[in-house]
C-alpha cells in the first residue's frame, strides 16, 4: 500500500492542534479524532480498492518478435466497475530489448475499456522471458495506492527481421517493390523458356532475331526469354568471431559506450537478415536455396530445395543461430559443400575480412569454385570506421584514429581487390543497405542469366 499526495494533503490539518497546543490543549483531541477519522477512511478506501472487483488486464503481442526493428505489445484494460479508476503498469519485459517506455499511467471510464501500446528493439536474436504484470490502481477516494502483481509470465522467441518479408509480400502484390529498393521482379534474360516477341532494339543481340517473325511483321523481331527457374542457391554463413562484432550507426564520443556496443546488432545478425529475404524471393523466382553455417567446422547444412516449406526450415534452423570466438576455417567449409554441391549454383558467402591473408585464403578456394558455380562474397562496411576516416583531427587523439581507420578502409579495399581478380563479385557496403544490395544482385545476375 502507498499513500498519495492527497493523503499527505489531508493530513497538513493534523499539524495545527500540535502547534496550538500550548494555548488550547483541547484542540489536541480535535487533531487526534480528525487523524482517527482519516486513517479510517484511508482503510475504507485500501478495502473498496477497484482492482479486485473487476479490473482485468491483458499483454497481447505476436507470438514472434523481429530482429533490430519496432514490436508493438499492447496491455488492455477492462473497468468492469462503476467507478473511473486510475491504473499505474509496469510490464516485465526482458532486459536486453531496447524501449521507449517503461512506466505507463492511465485513466479508465467505468465499464470501459483502455489500451496502452509500447514499443520493443530486440538486438538480439534467442529465446526471452517475459515477466509479469505489475500494476498500481487508486483508490475511488485517491486517498492510498494498492500495489498488485498479475501473472503473465511466457516465452517470446526473437527471429530474423520477418517484418521485411511481409512488406515485401505486400509490395509485389500492389507492384511497388522499388519503395524498398528493389529492382521490378519480372525480368527478362537468356534463358530457354521464350517468354514473348517484341521489336528489336540497337543493343539486341542479333543472334535472338527471330527470322520468321521479321519476314511476318517486315521489320527486325527478336525472341525474348524469361529467366530460368529451378535453379540453385547456396548461401554461405561465416559466424566466426569478426562475425560477433557489433555495428554501431555512429560514432558519438560518449562514455556509455560499452552500453552502446551492447545494444548494437551483430554483423552476424545482419547476414541472418540478408539470408532470410535474399531466400524468400529466390523462392517466390522458383529457385532451391540451401544454407552452410561454419566457423571452425560446418554447424548447419540445409540442401538447396524449393517452396515455403524450405525457407520456414531455414528460419527455425538458423533464428538462434551462435557466434564462436574462433577463426572460420574456409577450406573445410568449401570441402565440405564441395562434396554435397555438384550442380552449378550461385554461391553467397557472408564473412569479414581484415587482412590480405585472410583475403588470399578466401580467394584459393573460392578460385576454384568459380571454375563450375557463380560466387559473391558479401562484406559490411563499417560505418563507424567511416566516419573516424572523414573527421577533422584536432587533436593527437583524433590523429591517431583517424589514422587507424583509413588504414583499415585501405587494406579492406586491398582484399577485396583480391578476390574480384579471382573472378569473385564482390558487395561491401553500409549494413542498412545489406539486404537490398545482395537481392539487387541476385536479381541482376538471374536477369542475365549467369548463375
Amino acid at each position: 500500500m502507498h499513500i498519495t499526495k492527497r493523503s499527505l494533503i489531508l493530513l497538513i490539518p493534523t499539524v495545527l492542534p500540535v502547534i496550538l497546543y500550548t494555548v488550547t490543549p483541547q484542540l489536541i483531541y480535535v487533531g487526534g479524532a480528525y487523524l482517527v477519522s482519516l486513517i479510517i477512511v484511508c482503510i475504507i478506501d485500501y478495502v473498496t480498492n477497484p482492482f479486485f472487483k473487476g479490473i482485468e488486464i491483458n499483454r497481447e503481442m505476436n507470438a514472434k518478435f523481429s530482429l533490430g526493428i519496432e514490436n508493438v505489445c499492447t496491455l488492455q484494460i477492462n473497468n468492469r466497475t462503476r467507478h473511473q479508476v486510475k491504473i499505474q503498469l509496469k510490464d516485465d519485459f526482458p532486459n536486453e530489448f531496447l524501449y521507449e517506455q517503461v512506466i505507463h499511467v492511465c485513466s479508465v471510464p467505468p465499464m470501459e475499456h483502455e489500451t496502452i501500446s509500447y514499443r520493443l528493439t530486440p538486438m538480439r536474436r534467442g529465446i526471452y522471458q517475459f515477466g509479469d504484470i505489475h500494476v498500481r490502481c487508486w483508490g475511488v477516494l485517491g486517498l492510498v495506492v494498492r500495489q498488485h502483481k498479475i501473472a503473465a509470465s511466457t516465452e517470446i522467441k526473437v527471429y530474423p527481421n520477418l517484418q521485411a518479408i511481409k512488406q515485401y509480400e505486400l509490395l509485389v502484390k500492389r507492384g511497388m517493390l522499388y519503395r524498398m529498393g528493389l529492382k521490378n521482379s519480372r525480368q527478362f534474360g537468356e534463358g530457354t523458356e521464350m517468354e514473348r516477341l517484341r521489336e528489336y532494339l540497337p543493343d539486341d543481340d542479333f543472334r535472338r532475331i527471330d527470322w520468321k517473325a521479321t519476314a511476318r511483321h517486315r521489320k527486325p523481331i527478336v525472341r525474348e526469354f524469361e529467366t530460368e527457374r529451378s535453379q540453385d542457391i547456396m548461401i554461405m554463413l561465416d559466424t566466426g568471431r569478426l562475425m560477433a562484432s557489433p555495428i554501431l550507426l555512429g560514432t558519438a564520443d560518449t562514455p556509455d559506450t560499452e552500453s552502446l556496443m551492447q545494444k548494437a546488432m551483430l554483423k552476424l545478425d545482419y547476414a541472418i537478415n540478408t539470408t532470410l529475404m535474399t531466400a524468400y524471393v529466390s523462392m517466390l523466382k522458383g529457385d532451391k536455396v540451401g544454407m552452410i553455417a561454419f566457423s571452425d567446422n560446418v554447424h548447419q547444412y540445409l540442401p538447396p530445395k524449393p517452396g515455403r516449406k524450405q525457407f520456414l526450415t531455414m528460419l527455425e534452423t538458423i533464428y538462434a543461430l551462435p557466434t564462436y570466438p574462433v577463426e572460420p576455417d574456409f577450406e573445410s567449409a568449401f570441402t565440405y559443400l564441395a562434396t554435397k554441391q555438384r550442380k552449378r549454383a550461385l554461391i553467397i558467402l557472408f564473412t569479414d575480412i581484415l587482412d590480405n591473408d585472410s583475403a588470399e585464403g578466401i580467394a584459393t578456394y573460392v578460385a576454384q569454385f568459380s571454375k563450375h558455380h557463380l560466387v559473391i562474397c558479401v562484406t559490411l562496411t563499417d560505418s563507424g570506421i567511416v566516419e573516424l576516416s572523414d573527421l577533422k583531427a584536432t587533436n593527437s587523439k583524433s590523429v591517431y584514429q583517424k589514422a587507424i581507420a583509413e588504414r583499415l578502409l585501405q587494406e579492406k579495399h586491398a582484399t577485396l581487390e583480391i578476390l574480384r581478380r579471382q573472378g569473385v563479385i564482390t558487395i561491401d557496403v553500409p549494413a542498412h543497405q545489406l539486404t537490398m544490395a545482395v537481392v539487387n544482385k541476385y536479381l541482376e545476375l538471374k536477369a542475365k542469366s549467369m548463375i
